[in-house]
């Protein structure tokens, strides 16, 4: 007995020309042009979905750098994670008033330290009926900041030591993010100086600027042990080094650094006042220009100018 025969396998064979599947032809579709459709059918779900994607991940990226920009401006002051280093304690109080006890000698009840004519926070200094006042605001990150020290740190040396002015230093963590946590772990070993040993608070101060790191997440910040090495080789002893990773200034430094935030928009600041009058930023502290060769470049403005109008009741900057 034959077996079950079921025929060729696969489409019958169509004479003169391609395979048309049952009712395609009715459509008047050839093989070709059903083909280019799924194609183009195909392309389409590719693009709809791609975008599909794209539109879900712009709305993840807004909502993220939305979180990421409240959380900074809501952070007054931004504390320093406890993990970032051993300078960077997490446990003192962010904020609010602090009890007049917990303030170092020669800070000021509005934040900052006033160097005394020995350029000593604390040491005497004349009053402001006597001399200008010069306040200025820095962040030890801030490379702009680093300018203004190098184009007027010895010319204000000379004038605190003179009686001419009194300098206010107001150091804030206005950076804290960037850096391995660089602007408050400078900023507390700083303050932690003047408070213990005020005698070596400038030249330690000088020497956070010269040694700045570069102002850039990617960059290499220095160690809590390089600080501790540029507070040792300026004669910092080392039993105040040892209170850098548990300051008894903490708190004050973070009120210190939130009062000089509610003053000045950013930093660098240099305010001018004298005999009570309302402090007033220099502008020119640094003048832009370009040399013979088109370069930019840059000046120190007219210090002994600006001293002057403000004595006199002017603006600093005024001609």
């Amino acid at each position: 007995m034959a077996g079950y025969n079921p025929g060729p396998v696969g489409p019958p064979a169509q004479p003169g020309g391609p395979y048309v599947p049952p009712g395609a032809a009715a459509k008047g579709a050839t093989i070709e042009e059903m083909m280019r459709e799924r194609a183009r059918r195909a392309r389409q779900r590719t693009i709809w979905v791609a975008s599909a994607v794209a539109l879900v991940v712009a709305i993840v990226v807004a909502v993220t750098l939305i979180v990421v920009n409240q959380n900074r401006r809501s952070a007054a002051p931004p504390t320093a994670p406890a993990s970032a280093s051993a300078f960077s304690s997490d446990d003192a109080a962010s904020g609010g008033a602090v009890q007049t006890s917990d303030r170092p000698a020669g800070a000021l009840e509005s934040g900052g330290f006033l160097l005394g004519q020995d350029l000593v926070p604390g040491g005497p200094a004349p009053a402001a009926g006597e001399a200008v006042t010069v306040e200025i605001f820095s962040d030890y990150l801030c490379p702009w900041c680093a300018l203004l020290e190098q184009a007027h740190s010895d010319s204000l040396a000379a004038k605190v030591q003179a009686g001419e002015i009194r300098l206010v230093i107001h150091t804030l963590n206005n950076l804290v993010e960037w850096n391995d946590d660089y602007s408050w772990r400078a900023m507390i070993a700083a303050d932690t100086v003047a408070a213990l040993e005020p005698d070596k608070f400038w030249e330690f101060n000088m020497a956070l600027w010269e040694n700045q790191p570069a102002e850039s997440e990617d960059s290499d910040a220095l160690t809590d042990a390089e600080i501790s090495d540029l507070a040792a080789g300026v004669g910092v002893s080392q039993a105040t080094i040892d209170q850098f990773a548990d300051s008894p200034t903490q708190d004050w430094a973070r009120w210190s650094s939130d009062e000089g935030r509610k003053q000045v928009d950013g930093t660098p600041v240099m305010r001018l006042s004298f005999d009570g009058s309302e402090p007033q930023a220099w502008q020119g502290w640094l003048l832009q220009g370009t040399n013979e060769d088109g370069e930019q470049v840059y000046a120190p403005g007219d210090l002994d100018k600006a001293i002057a109008n403000v004595r006199g009741g002017q603006a600093p900057d005024a001609e």
